[in-house]
C-alpha cells in the first residue's frame, strides 16, 4: 500500500509485520487471548488461525444434542493405569484409582494386606519347619 510516497506493507488477518517492515509473522492468537475456546478446549496455534481442540482427559462428541467435548471415561475404554487389584473411578476429565478391601497403595500400585496369623496357624507353621530335616553336606 502506497501512503504519501511511502510505500507500506500489509499483512493478511493472522498476521503481522515483523520487525523487517518486510515480512508477515504469524499471531499466536492462544497466547494473546487465554479464552479464546470454550470450556473443556484447549487452543492450538495455526499459522495465520487456531483450532480449539479438546483437553486431555475429553473426547468430541454429542452431548445434550450439540457435539462438543465430553469426559472420556477411561475406566470404560480401559485407558487408565490402575493395578489390577485397583477400582477405577471416573472423575470429569481424568480418574482414579482405588485399591480393592484386601489391598493398600495409591492405587496404581496395591500390594497385599497381610492377614494376622492365628495362632493355630502359627503353631501348625512351627511343627511343620521343625518336621522338616536339613540335609548335612559330607564332609
Amino acid at each position: 500500500m502506497e501512503r504519501g510516497g511511502a510505500v507500506r506493507c500489509l499483512c493478511p488477518p493472522g498476521l503481522h509485520l515483523a520487525a523487517n517492515n518486510k515480512t508477515c509473522e504469524d499471531v499466536d492468537e492462544c497466547q494473546r487471548d487465554a479464552d479464546v475456546c470454550p470450556l473443556r478446549q484447549t487452543c492450538r496455534n495455526t499459522f495465520g488461525s487456531f483450532v480449539c481442540v479438546c483437553r486431555d482427559g475429553f473426547v468430541m462428541g454429542t452431548l445434550k444434542g450439540s457435539v462438543q467435548c465430553r469426559d472420556k471415561d477411561e475406566c470404560l475404554t480401559g485407558s487408565h493405569w490402575c493395578s489390577r487389584h485397583a477400582q477405577c473411578v471416573n472423575t470429569d476429565g481424568s480418574y482414579t484409582c482405588q485399591c480393592l478391601e484386601d489391598y493398600f497403595g495409591n492405587g496404581h500400585t496395591c500390594w497385599p494386606r497381610r492377614a494376622p496369623q492365628s495362632k493355630a496357624l502359627m503353631y501348625f507353621n512351627y511343627k511343620l519347619s521343625k518336621r522338616t530335616k536339613q540335609i548335612q553336606p559330607s564332609s
